[in-house]
């Protein structure tokens, strides 16, 4: 065989060796649907147990302008539409939380609080620390917490204002929150942090994480995570991390990560990509 084909040959399987490393999806992970045409920059997925419905915010516009552009979807658990605009009128919408009825969504500078049953914006919650709230996460007791990613503060819903819950040098450029196990995990300078919601104490769970979006629990001492560009990773405390997906070379993102514990199903929203897209987690 000639010394060209030979070279041939070596660039064709170092191409394949890359394209396997960088196009990447865990056997773990099964796809089982998407969302059909009809949204638009979908940046947070949340599944509502009591209703069995999917709610997405839709940026719509830019990240950072206040246009009322966004609004949120109002999905079943299969992906299908209920509602495509069930809430109109919002600024670049992101991070999802409930609590007591009562729907959370940030929305650039300020929270804004939506009932459940009427689809009205019955209150919005600011404060003068806030500059880019992004992510809603709600404890047992209904309390719900919200981020900042361009502040060292965490904040929670008061009565009628944003208070700060937490200031600390920790905090920084934190995008996705979760409760679990009576604390806020976060991520922080590329590791997956945990403030103590009763002492406020903050402690690292998992160095070398990267840039985290979405943050979901999914047993026990086991969270997902991506990391926006289009990476998901499992991480179980105090094991290695475990990469699940892979789409960044495909500019298919994965925003603020949604869960539904009884069929074992991450939601994934793609950004730019306009859709929400389900993966079964297998053990």
């Amino acid at each position: 065989m000639s010394r060209f084909c030979l070279t041939v040959i070596y660039l064709l399987f170092s191409f394949t060796v890359l394209f396997a490393q960088e196009f990447y999806q865990n056997r773990k992970l099964v796809k089982v649907w998407e969302t059909p045409e009809g949204l638009n920059v979908p940046e947070s997925a949340f599944y509502y147990k009591k209703e069995k419905v999917i709610y997405v915010s839709n940026i719509a516009g830019m990240h950072n302008v206040k246009d009322t552009l966004g609004f949120i979807s109002k999905l079943n658990d299969k992906g299908e539409f209920i509602e495509k605009e069930w809430v109109r009128g919002l600024d670049a919408p992101k991070g999802i939380g409930i609590s007591k009825r009562k729907l959370y969504v940030t929305n650039i500078d300020e929270v804004v609080e939506v009932d459940l049953k009427t689809a009205q914006i019955l209150k919005r919650y600011k404060n003068p620390k806030v500059v880019a709230v992004n992510d809603v996460a709600v404890d047992a007791k209904g309390n719900v917490y919200v981020t900042d990613t361009k502040t060292n503060c965490l904040f929670r819903i008061g009565k009628d204002s944003l208070e700060v819950f937490k200031q600390a040098e920790e905090i920084n450029k934190v995008n996705g929150g979760c409760v679990y196990n009576k604390q806020l995990l976060f991520g922080s300078n590329g590791r997956l942090a945990a403030l103590d919601l009763k002492t406020k104490t903050i402690k690292i769970l998992a160095d070398s994480t990267g840039y985290l979006d979405g943050i979901v629990a999914v047993g026990k001492n086991k969270i997902v995570t991506s990391d926006w560009k289009g990476k998901m990773q499992l991480i179980e405390i105090g094991k290695n991390i475990e990469t699940l997906l892979n789409t960044t070379p495909l500019e298919i993102y994965t925003a603020d990560l949604g869960y539904i514990p009884k069929q074992k199903l991450l939601l994934v929203p793609t950004f730019y990509n306009n859709k929400v897209v389900a993966y079964k987690l297998n053990d």
